[in-house]
């Protein structure tokens, strides 16, 4: 038998210079070639939009000027100009006519003739030959000519209007009807145009446009300048050879872009000239072959390719802008692209043709040592040889090599994606399951996790045959087969040791077999799920037809995915449990704080349970302002977290404080003390009595003295204690009687420094007194004022940007400063305290490493006595900066307060009268008047009350109002 013939290979690095030489010269030449196609096209169509843009320009140009003297010429036709036949009536038009002329600068002249051959004019005088012409003096700018009755004069004025000379003129001579403009105004129910001509006076290009006015049976007219035409052809863009020309249908030249052509040698307008005279033989041959057309035209002429433009001037009769380039001027730039691409492309070949040559080279010898590593690296062993059997080897092996191993690799890097990406638990296996099947080519797998005592369970079962639901099914009946870590481990190093497969186990095969169908006896392979302390976490189970997996290289691979698979797993158990305990610890913060305080006990409970209510509510918007808000699951913890210690800051506030329902409560209610200086006083006054009564005065008297006493210090007493409360405002009136009590007097004999505290000693004066000593019955005393030990986070400069102002003392316990608090029982000290939690809050929460998916803790949760007119604490930020989480904090902690029943300062408030608080408080900016309305509608707030609130508190809510 014939050996069957070698295909023929050249090296790599023939087929290296070869493609890279045709590749560069291909795509040089194609990008070359489509460079100069696509900007040929886009210079010329940049030409013919030039042409475009000038024809409009010109034409909008005649068009807005024409247009305002038709306007000019109905409004003279509605005056009394044309009307009146009184020269002096005529003169005080003379304004009038000035605006009109002055508005538009090519309107020389207006004038009215009437068929009595009388004629009124009004012009501009703007050129030195008009002053020359007319003899008349230098400063003249205007011209009023009245001929009436066959009397003619002239009138100058200055450009102020002021009349520098008036003159008669028995030689003028006009006949009106002999004008074409007459004529033509008669003959036209509308404005009519003559044709172009040269003004007699002024020597200057332009046209007579006029009405017939049949009321007064007169004809109104005006003469257009076109002398500037020419000017504003001379303006566009041009190239060398542009041309632009407009003529009328006689070939007279109106305009041209070099104005000096169309000019006498004495510098003016004798006549028209034609085109003949002209000298330039492509504008003749351009007008003679397309004058009365319309459009773009591209044509050859002496040689050259022109393109043209032709545009019909509506506002001049029989007139048309001609205007010509030659194509090759506009394409200079192509050409020189074209050359350039072409140079380039070749130098690149023949400056990188060395450079691809050694590169071709040197890329040959590793690519053969690669192909053969590469065989090696498939089969997960190292120790194989490079085989070469062809002139090519590197690329014949390469091929055959990343054929083979293409699979495994992209399996085992979408594994590797999979099982480090976030998903959950349950997912993992199911990824681990599939792809172990893909890649073994078994029949099912089956995972074992470690619980309790060591005892391996069945967590996840997957056959390929099989469904979802009758894979759970098989599941849940597997999950009564339980095995010892020694026995699977005991069993895989067997298998290990042997090379081969075990058969499925008895206990096993009896439910598995009726699921699936099999021809050989089912076997299963055991990989352990070991973590990086050798501990076992479980099992990864192969189930096959066969009685081993013949291939070594699988095997290895199989046990690969096995440890990383184990690694996985170790990381979702570990981030489990440590999610579990940050979980738990929060709440124990939240349960810790709670529990300081019998009154606001499961305050940090309640909050998060409202905020994620109403957050859900903003999710679940389908329109409006939040129909594109949602929550990702990392969003969703980050606010669960933030809720929960949103006011983790109460640690480090004391309770009595936070309790604090009287004026004079600090650890304990000072009122008791102030009720023994009021005992002490009366029994005072009854001893008053009995040493009065020895000394000699009256009973009766005596009597009377002590029980007035008496009388006055229980309703004072009672004062105090009233003002104690706190449930009342305290009024200038209420603040200066208990001043007057306060100068009551009472003896003092022991010494107050003994038996106190080594810090409160501090507070006394070291002043020695004696005794006894008289003393208020209320005072502020310096032992009350209390200083702070140390700086606050609250300081100006600080780094959390907190913005409070800090009183003075840290504690203010005098008695007359506390009982004239005017609202409430805190005092500034007390309010700053109890604001402090906020301050604390963010300052602990930024010292903890929070992960990225929740960095934004401290903000949700120090925000929420924000205010969304800037006017909260701590930091004084308006709240439509903060989140809208944040946002929504606000309303939850100010519904659980206004709420609450577990408050000793005040009285739970029911839902009618808190929505009407917060209400108030949406008027005064304070919270989010969209979340506020979504808080009504979405009915978040009677969901809460319906969980957490008396029955008693929940009425009759009437939202339309609030809405």
């Amino acid at each position: 038998m014939a050996k069957p013939q070698t295909k023929r290979r050249f090296t790599l690095h023939i087929h290296i210079i070869t493609l890279f030489t045709t590749l560069i010269l291909l795509c040089g030449l194609l990008i070359g070639f489509y460079s100069y196609i696509k900007l040929s096209q886009s210079i010329l169509n940049s030409g013919k939009k030039i042409f475009a843009e000038s024809s409009l320009e010109v034409k909008e140009k005649i068009a807005n000027e024409t247009s305002h003297i038709k306007t000019m010429l109905k409004i003279l036709a509605a005056s009394n100009l044309s009307a009146t036949d009184d020269s002096q009536q005529k003169l005080l038009f003379a304004p009038q006519l000035k605006e009109m002329l002055d508005g538009t600068s090519n309107l020389n002249s207006l004038f009215i003739a009437y068929p009595n051959n009388d004629f009124f004019l009004f012009r501009k005088i703007a050129s030195e030959h008009f002053l020359k012409t007319l003899n008349i003096p230098e400063l003249s700018r205007y011209q009023l000519t009245m001929n009436n009755a066959g009397q003619a004069s002239h009138r100058f004025y200055s450009q102020d209007l002021q009349l520098i000379l008036e003159t008669k003129d028995p030689d003028y001579q006009l006949v009106i009807k002999s004008r074409p403009w007459y004529d033509a105004a008669k003959n036209s129910n509308k404005v009519a145009t003559t044709n172009a001509y040269i003004f007699y006076t002024s020597q200057e290009l332009g046209l007579t446009m006029s009405r017939y006015d049949a009321t007064t049976d007169t004809v109104i007219g005006a003469d257009y300048n076109l002398s500037d035409l020419s000017d504003l052809l001379s303006r566009f863009k041009s190239y060398p050879s542009t041309e632009r020309i407009v003529v009328t249908k006689k070939n007279q030249v109106i305009a041209y872009q070099d104005q000096n052509a169309l000019l006498s040698e004495t510098g003016k307008f004798n006549r028209l000239k034609l085109i003949t005279e002209m000298e330039h033989p492509i504008l003749q041959y351009a007008v003679a072959k397309y004058k009365g057309q319309g459009g773009i035209y591209e044509f050859s002429f002496a040689g050259k390719k022109w393109l043209s433009n032709i545009s019909y001037l509506e506002s001049i009769h029989n007139a048309s802008l001609i205007q010509l380039v030659p194509i090759e001027e506009l394409l200079v730039e192509a050409y020189t692209l074209r050359n350039e691409t072409t140079l380039i492309t070749l130098l690149i070949i023949l400056l990188t043709l060395p450079i691809a040559w050694i590169f071709s080279k040197q890329l040959t010898s590793p690519i053969r040592k690669l192909t053969g590593e590469l065989e090696h690296i498939k089969e997960f062993d190292f120790s194989k040889p490079v085989e070469v059997d062809t002139k090519i080897e590197e690329i014949h092996q390469l091929i055959e090599v990343t054929t083979g191993m293409k699979e495994t690799i992209q399996h085992f890097q979408d594994l590797s994606a999979s099982l480090i990406g976030k998903q959950s638990f349950q997912q993992l296996l199911e990824k681990i399951a599939k792809e172990t099947i893909s890649l073994s080519h078994g029949r099912g797998v089956i995972i074992f996790l470690a619980e309790e005592k060591k005892q391996l369970n069945i967590a996840f079962v997957q056959f390929t045959e099989l469904n979802k639901a009758q894979n759970n099914k098989l599941k849940k009946q597997l999950q009564s087969i339980h095995y010892t870590e020694e026995e699977i481990l005991q069993l895989s190093k067997e298998q290990q040791s042997s090379g081969k497969n075990s058969l499925l186990p008895e206990q096993i095969l009896p439910i598995i077999a009726p699921e699936i169908s099999y021809q050989a006896p089912l076997t299963w392979r055991l990989l352990p799920l070991t973590n990086r302390a050798g501990q076992c976490l479980g099992v990864l189970t192969v189930i096959n037809d066969e009685e081993e997996l013949t291939q070594q290289g699988k095997q290895n691979f199989i046990q690969a995915i096995a440890s990383f698979s184990a690694l996985s797993i170790e990381g979702q158990i570990l981030l489990a449990e440590q999610k579990h305990l940050l979980e738990s610890f929060i709440e124990l913060i939240a349960d810790a704080i709670d529990s300081k305080s019998p009154y606001t006990g499961g305050h940090c409970a309640r909050v998060p349970e409202l905020t994620k209510i109403l957050t859900r509510a903003a999710c679940d918007q389908q329109q409006g302002q939040y129909k594109d808000f949602d929550l990702s699951t990392e969003e969703w913890e980050e606010l669960h977290i933030a809720a929960w210690l949103h006011d983790c800051g109460k640690i480090v506030t004391p309770e009595y404080i936070v309790d604090k329902a009287t004026k004079l409560e600090t650890i304990y209610d000072r009122i008791h003390e102030i009720r023994m200086r009021f005992e002490l006083l009366k029994s005072q006054a009854n001893s008053d009595y009995w040493e009065n009564c020895a000394n000699g005065v009256a009973e009766k008297l005596a009597a009377e003295q002590r029980d007035e006493l008496l009388t006055s210090l229980d309703k004072e007493f009672e004062f105090v204690a009233e003002c104690n409360i706190g449930s009342e405002f305290m009024s200038d009136e209420k603040i200066t009687r208990l001043n007057k009590i306060a100068k009551r007097t009472w003896t003092r004999t022991l010494d107050d420094r003994l038996g106190i505290a080594i810090q409160e000693q501090k507070r006394y004066s070291n002043k020695s007194l004696t005794l006894p000593q008289t003393e208020q019955l209320l005072a502020n005393k310096q032992k009350h004022l209390i200083k702070r030990e140390h700086a606050e986070l609250t300081e100006p400069g600080n780094p959390w940007g907190f913005k409070m102002q800090t009183p003075e003392y840290r504690y203010n316990r005098g008695e007359l400063y506390n009982l004239s608090v005017q609202s409430g029982t805190l005092t500034d000290e007390d309010r700053f305290i109890i604001n402090g939690h906020m301050v604390h809050t963010i300052a602990m929460l930024k010292k903890l490493p929070f992960p990225k998916n929740l960095e934004n803790v401290p903000t949700i949760a120090g925000g929420h006595h924000e205010k969304m007119d800037g006017t909260g604490y701590p930091c004084a930020i308006p709240a439509s900066e903060l989140p809208l989480t944040a946002r929504i904090m606000v309303i939850a902690d100010v519904f659980e307060a206004l709420t609450a029943s577990d408050r000793p300062y005040k009285e739970w408030k029911t839902l009618s009268e808190s929505i009407e608080i917060m209400s108030s408080m949406v008027k005064r900016n304070h919270i989010d008047a969209d979340l506020f309305k979504l808080f009504l509608t979405s009915q978040a707030y009677l969901q809460y009350a319906n969980q957490y609130l008396h029955r008693e508190q929940i009425d009759q809510v009437d939202i339309n109002k609030f809405l």
